[in-house]
Parts: C-alpha cells; structure tokens; sequence
C-alpha cells in the first residue's frame, strides 16, 4: 500500500480531528443533558424511580433506533454530510426546549433529540471509515481515536451542565446542551471541504488498485494465504458469514451495554443518593433537618465539614461523577490503541470475538466491585418507635407496609412497602393480603418488595433500617401518616393554587393585571390535622441563582398561604409536616443517622476503571468491524443496525431493568448482573472457535 503522508496529524489525516472536535461537542450536548435526565425526573419533576426510568427506556431506545432509518435517507437521499447538519440542527432546538419547564417543552424536546440523533448519530461514524482504504491498518486505531473524541465530550459535558444545575438550576444544564451542540456545528461546516476532499482521494486510489470494497477478502492481509480457486466461497457467501459474525456479535454487545448504561440510570441514583460525595472527606456530614429537636445534633466534625468551605470541604455533583468513566478513557484509549498495535505487529493481536469477549468479562469484575460496595452501604439504623402509627402494618419478617384499602369483609386489605410514592397509591402497586388473629400481615400470593434501599423494619418498640433512608424516601414515608383532614386541606390548596395561577395567567394576557404582580393563596389548617412541623423544609422554588420560598407558615393561626403551584415534591414537603409526631421523630433519626454511611467515592472510581477497560475492549473494535464486514453500499445501513442492537435494544432493556432498582436491595441487582457477565463471556470463549473462520481474513 502507498500513501501519501502529507496532511496528516499524529500518524492520521488532518480531517479525522475535524470530525474528532464535531463529534466532541456533540457529545458534550449529549451526555450533559443525560446525566441530568434521570435525576431531573426523579429530583425535581418528583417522579418515582420506576416511572423515570421507563421514560429513560423510551427515550435511549429511541435515541438509538432512528439511526437506522437515519442511516437509510442518508445513503438514499441526502448523503451523510447533509444528514449530519440536518441531525445537528434538530438536537440543538431540542436541548433548547428542554431549558423551558412546562411539561409540553419536556416532551418536545426529548423527541426532537430522537430525530435529531437518528440523522447525526450513524453518519458521522460512517465518515470515519471513509478516510482510509479498506486494507490500511491504521482504521482501528482511528476509530479508538474518534472514541476518544466521544469521551473528551463526554468528560466536559457533565462536568459543565452538573455546575450549572447545582449553582443555577436544572435548565440552564439543559442550555449548556445546545450551546455544545452548535458549537459541534461550526467545527463540522467549518472542516467539511478536507473531509470531502479526502473521501475523494481515497476512493481514486480505492479504483486505481484495483482492490476496491468489492474485493475486502484478497484484500485483507490477514486473509488465508492459500490462492483462491475455483471452489473459494463468493462474495455473497463472505458477505454472508460476516453478517452472521455481526449479528452473534450484537447480541453479546447488548449484554455488555445492558450493564454499561446501568450508569446513567442506577449508577447516578446511586452517587445521588448512596455515595458520600465530599470527595476529601473520609464520611459524608450528617444531613441536617429543619426541626432538630425532633432529630440527633450531628457531630462537630460533621457540622463544620457541612458549613464550611475550602478543598477540604469541595462536593462534587451526582451528574459529575458520570465524567468518571470517560477521564478513564481520555487516558485510557491512546494505551489500548497502541497495544493492538504492538501486538499485531507480533501477531498476537486478540480477534474481535476475543476482544469482545474481554469486554464482558470486565463487566462482570465491576459489578462485583459494586456488590462490595453495596455489602458496606448495608449499615444498620434504629430509633425508639413504641407503637406503629394508625395506617401502619408489619409483615411476619417485620417489614413495614402502609395500609391502602380494606374489602367490606374486614379481611382482605392491600398495602405497599414503605416508603409510598404517592398517598393515593394505584391499584397496580397493591400487594393483597391479609390480617391475622395476630395481628401480623401475611401476602397473598407474592413476596414483598422494597422501594429503592429502603429496608424499613419495626419490632418491639424500635423501627429499624439498613443502609441510606433518602430524603424523597423519607419525604414519602413521612406523607403517608398525615391525618385524613390535612391530607384532604392539602389537595384543596393544590387546587386553589391552580386555580389562581390560571386566572392571574389570563389577566396577565389580557392586559388587566400588571405583569409584575404577585399572588397567594391561603388555608386554615383545622385543629384535627393535628401537629405541624415542616420538618422537610417549606417548598422553595429556584430563580437564578437562589432558592424563593413559595409557601408560608403562620403557627398561630395555623394558615398556611402559598405564591405559586405546588409540584408533586412541594406536595410532598407540605405533607410530611403533617405527619404522625412520634413516627417523624423516628423516622428522622434514622434518615439522618443513615446519611453517614454513605460509601466512599473510591467505590465508583472502581467500578468505572474496571467498567472502561471493558469498554475499550469491546466499542472501538466493534465499530471498526462494521465498516470492514458489512457490504460497502450498505454501511450506513449496518452502521444504523449496529447502533439499533447495542443501542436501541440495549438502552431499552437497561432502563427498563433500572425500574427494578425498587424492587430489591441494591445487592441483590449488582449480584445479577455479574452473574450473567460471567455466563456470557463462558459462552463466548466457547463461540470463538466457530466465529473466526466466518470473517473470512477479517482479524
């Protein structure tokens, strides 16, 4: 092979870092707004977990299957080039509606990411293998050096948007979004002309050898040495087995990405609301409560580290721990380009199925770092509980359950383990089940299950708990005590707010009220709601840079005035004031006594070291694969499926496992997921022997 090494970079055309820097900004949209996604749902829209994460399923699923059709207009219609703008544009209108809060925004904006991925997302991968003829070496480590692109976006984007929702808001995270995916834009437009220029070169001297795609098998290097004959297998049965390779392959590239993307669902919850993120700091500062009277005084350490400032006391943010794993890999990838290199220059290069199959087996090693880490969260917490309150039942394990609804014969009732995400829990959450002579709850025909870590237990006069109550779980907990009368004045000033807010809206419009004016709404809290302690704080809603509280407590009247619409969380804060007196006490105790066991970030600093080696092995190589086995006037056609298996099919199943992160203890699901890495990579050793012949020189 002879080629010219002019314009060239590092060993590699000039235009390859043009489609480097494009696709750094635009994963720097994407994965800042992804890292904020789930905890958006969860923290601020107040969602439950499970609900959030179908959504994520939906959305990811999405966001990854339209790069087939993408894929087709494409190679149809309008070229990859045109459908990387067309994509480009679309995502950046999309993270900009997502910086507005009406749900409608919300929607839109998530479906105009789908269709805008859908273009860009195939296309400028495809450009990649266009920069160099079929037989050239140097494709896998351009793609290791494109993904490396990714993960410098990657890095900076939650990086960026984790700040700017900690110090301003969740939406300024989702503006800082577009911005990036503009930017990747101008670099794209900017550097087309090289690109296109390059793509020409290649292609002449592509004919002029005579060793076009239509030829990859005597082009190979690493193709049998023995002289084709007249009984060698044809292009269509080549072209045929490696489509065979490709589709075994996806399927244990699921598996491997089922358990990868477990990071923007399961993994962020789990930095959130299980890791102690004073990174400087050996223990996490108790949480501090508005009431603590009713509460433990935390330590003098914790106290200060809580209030104080300087290095010593720096927090990162959930959403910036998901810039972990691509620092591992912007450190990580030049290495792993090199050694395959080095080793296919020895030819003991690894082949691709092998590779693969290192992938999964790293996987599995990170889910049992994380069982250990699950193992030292597990911590147990215990406060003075001398009776259930009303509402309140055990089962024989002593689980706690909220009652919901009782049959006419006084036997059959239905519950939900604690805590409750909503006091109005739907028939689907119930668990049948009934009352014994005494007195102890047995299910009907299923095991209980749990919310998220919650593991709340009461026997003899003490209410119990392993591992970390969260604040939304002890919100929720909390709720479902309220007496009848306030939870019935609550959903009245709901109500009001709502009312209010739409009237003022249409005065507003109107011209008949002034655009500055402000409004509230009160209730007169009765007597029989009992005692009050807004022991979660009084809702408060972000502007800029500061918290404006929007609710209003007068004890000696006992009203309560809001100026603005109570969201699902705010509801939640205004009810957990209206809980049972002994069981809030209790129960706070041990939200903030648990808070201390948060684990160390060392954990995931583990789990995601071990996870990107994995990933090294499996990505790069993977996407090199497609654009050597598939057929060359179908590459943005198999680029497409390859992102709709281990994309598509992957985030879907990913999410939709995420849901059950409340449904057992987080132990238990770190556990399953090791376990079937380990099977996987069992079967695909095996495989091997079979898979390498059907590439026909492909290595």
């Amino acid at each position: 092979m002879s080629q010219s090494r002019s314009g060239e970079l590092f060993g590699h055309p000039t235009c390859l870092f043009t489609l480097f820097f494009a696709e750094m900004w635009e994963r720097f949209s994407f994965y800042g707004m992804k890292a904020l996604l789930i905890l958006y749902m969860v923290n601020y829209l107040f969602w439950k977990q499970g609900e959030a994460s179908h959504v994520m399923a939906w959305y990811a699923g999405l966001v990854y299957a339209t790069p087939v059709l993408g894929g087709i207009i494409a190679d149809k219609l309008i070229g990859a080039r045109w459908a990387v703008v067309v994509g480009g544009v679309i995502i950046a209108i999309g993270h900009f509606l997502l910086a507005f809060e009406p749900m409608p925004f919300f929607y839109s904006g998530l479906g105009c990411l789908i269709v805008g991925t859908g273009f860009l997302k195939p296309n400028i991968s495809t450009q990649v293998g266009t920069l160099y003829r079929s037989n050239d070496e140097r494709r896998d480590s351009a793609f290791t050096i494109f993904y490396m692109g990714i993960n410098l976006g990657a890095f900076i984007g939650p990086l960026v948007c984790g700040w700017l929702r900690f110090n301003y808001g969740y939406h300024y995270g989702f503006a800082a979004a577009g911005v990036g995916m503009v930017l990747g834009l101008i670099v794209y437009i900017w550097g087309m002309g090289r690109v296109v220029k390059r793509e020409k070169q290649i292609a002449a001297e592509e004919k002029a050898a005579g060793a076009g795609r239509e030829k990859p098998a005597a082009a190979e290097p690493s193709a049998p040495a023995k002289p084709e004959s007249a009984g060698g297998p044809s292009q269509s049965r080549i072209y045929f087995d490696r489509s065979v390779v490709l589709v075994v392959i996806c399927v244990f590239a699921i598996l491997f990405w089922v358990g990868f993307e477990q990071a923007a669902n399961v993994m962020n919850l789990w930095a959130d609301k299980h890791t102690n993120l004073y990174v400087f700091q050996d223990q996490a500062p108790m949480v501090e409560v508005n009431d603590v009277d009713a509460a433990v005084e935390p330590p003098a350490d914790a106290a200060q580290a809580a209030g104080g400032g300087g290095i010593a006391n720096w927090q990162m943010t959930a959403e910036q721990s998901q810039s972990i794993n691509p620092l591992f890999i912007i450190i990580f990838a030049g290495v792993f380009a090199w050694l395959w290199e080095f080793l296919d220059k020895r030819g003991k290069q690894p082949s691709t199925p092998m590779k693969m199959a290192f992938g999964v087996f790293f996987l599995s090693c990170a889910y049992g770092i994380m069982l250990m880490a699950a193992q030292t969260e597990n911590q147990a917490s215990s406060a003075n509980l001398p009776a259930l309150p009303a509402g309140l039942v055990v089962d024989e394990q002593q689980k706690v359950y909220h009652l919901a609804e009782e049959d006419v014969d006084g036997r059959r009732i239905f519950v939900t383990a604690l805590p409750t995400s909503d006091p109005e829990v739907g028939e689907a959450e119930l668990l049948p089940c009934v009352i014994g002579d005494d007195g102890i709850l047995r299910l009907i025909g299923r095991e209980p299950f749990y919310f998220g870590a919650t593991r709340l237990r009461w026997a003899e006069g003490t209410l119990h708990m392993n591992g970390v109550l969260t604040d939304l779980d002890w919100m929720r907990s909390l709720s479902v005590t309220c007496t009848e009368a306030y939870k019935q004045m609550i959903n009245d000033l709901v109500t009001k707010a709502e009312d209010k807010a739409e009237e003022v809206r249409l005065a507003k419009k109107a011209g008949t009220m002034d655009r500055d004016a402000k409004w509230e709404v009160s209730v007169d809290v009765p007597a029989e709601a009992g005692e009050i302690n807004f022991i979660a704080g009084l809702p408060s809603h972000r502007d800029g840079r500061e918290d404006v509280q929007i609710a209003f407590w007068t004890p000696e009247s006992r009203t309560l005035t809001v100026s603005d619409t109570l969201s699902d969380k705010d509801q939640a804060q205004v009810l957990a004031a209206g809980s049972d007196p002994e069981f809030r006490t209790a129960l706070t105790q041990i939200y903030q006594n648990s808070s201390v066991v948060k684990v160390s970030i060392v954990w995931l600093l583990a789990f995601y070291l071990v996870l990107t080696i994995g990933e090294l092995c499996l990505s790069p190589v993977g996407l090199s694969l497609v654009t050597k086995a598939a057929h060359p006037a179908y590459v943005g056609l198999f680029m497409g499926l390859w992102f709709l298996t281990t994309g598509a099919v992957a985030n879907f199943l990913a999410h939709f496992a995420g849901g059950y992160w409340g449904s057992m203890v987080p132990a238990q699901y770190f556990i399953i997921f090791g376990v079937v890495g380990v099977v996987a990579t069992v079967i695909m050793l095996l495989l091997i022997r079979i898979l390498k012949p059907m590439l026909h020189g492909i290595h």
